[in-house]
């Protein structure tokens, strides 16, 4: 029998007692007050009487929000969507392959979020692309999931995207083709995906400034940006997923169908300091060791 233990604090208490503002962005300002009178009196209820005469008790049934974000309404849209994803794999071997941006585009992105996250999927899948084209990989069409992920272990904002591949793909003459063995463990080389990959991205990203569709902050130069950028190592990172593909849908689930924090991660909300303490992951650490973070309220006000 499976046991079940209460988170200690809930994203929904910190919202019910403490006032963040978002008022540059109306969707995360809705999004949190709908998580925020989640199962209360606020999003109306039912009400619901026994029967019978020698009872008449009354029980009050609050609606729930149903936002995929909710830490309460998504399980169950996260677990319908990690089923059609599991409905779409084959029979195949697949890859867990994720492109990230450098830290110095993040203000940038910020200021033109729908523009650049689309093109962010549109560059890595192009470079998957590019390179499953190639008789020396594949030299045919893989089916590719990609999930765009916009915040790390810490909750800073480090957009990126994961992507599953499958190890083969549809050839010219509708057949299908396996991917070629290697050396290496996985599909394509990673640093050549990465230099295709900052080339694609950056190519459009300088187009889109030179016709105005993204504007640069002031004292912001184009040239010194780019030339920041074209002289970093993009990172990729491509690999065979531990357990499987299944194992990676359903890390990727708990992403789609939930906030950037879990309850479970929140440990205490300390009203007199201004803080909430929460566990995260130190990829950089050895044996990816869990470190104890506070993250300071005063810093919404």
């Amino acid at each position: 029998m499976l046991s079940y233990t209460a988170p200690r604090s809930t994203l929904q208490q910190l919202l019910q007692r403490h006032s963040l503002p978002f008022n540059k962005n109306v969707h995360a300002a809705r999004v949190l007050q709908r998580i925020k009178t989640c199962r209360t009196a606020a999003l109306g209820y039912h009400v619901y009487q026994c029967s019978k005469d020698d009872c008449g008790h009354i029980k009050y049934q609050y609606h729930s929000c149903r936002n995929r974000h909710c830490p309460n309404c998504g399980a169950l849209k996260k677990q319908q969507w990690t089923e059609a994803r599991m409905q779409e794999l084959l029979p195949v071997k697949y890859y867990h392959v994720v492109f990230t941006l450098p830290h110095e585009l993040n203000s940038l992105v910020m200021g033109h979020r729908k523009l650049l996250f689309k093109l962010l999927f549109d560059a890595s899948a192009q470079t998957l692309l590019c390179f499953a084209k190639d008789p020396r990989y594949l030299e045919a069409l893989p089916g590719i999931i990609s999930v765009l992920h916009t915040w790390g272990q810490q909750l800073s904002f480090h957009p990126h995207i994961h992507c599953i591949v499958s190890g083969g793909g549809i050839s010219a003459d509708n057949t299908w083709r396996e991917a070629k063995k290697n050396d290496q463990q996985f599909l394509f080389p990673v640093k050549a995906m990465g230099i295709v990959y900052r080339a694609k991205f950056l190519q459009a990203l300088q187009q889109m400034i030179i016709t105005g569709e993204v504007t640069l902050p002031e004292k912001e130069d184009s040239k010194k940006l780019m030339n920041l950028l074209y002289h970093k190592d993009w990172n990729v990172y491509a690999k065979a997923p531990f357990g499987g593909p299944q194992a990676v849908i359903e890390y990727l689930g708990r992403y789609t169908h939930k906030v950037a924090i879990s309850n479970h991660r929140i440990n205490t909300i300390n009203d007199e300091a201004g803080t909430v303490s929460f566990n995260y992951k130190d990829y950089g650490a050895q044996h990816n060791e869990v470190h104890f973070s506070i993250y300071f309220l005063q810093s919404f006000q």
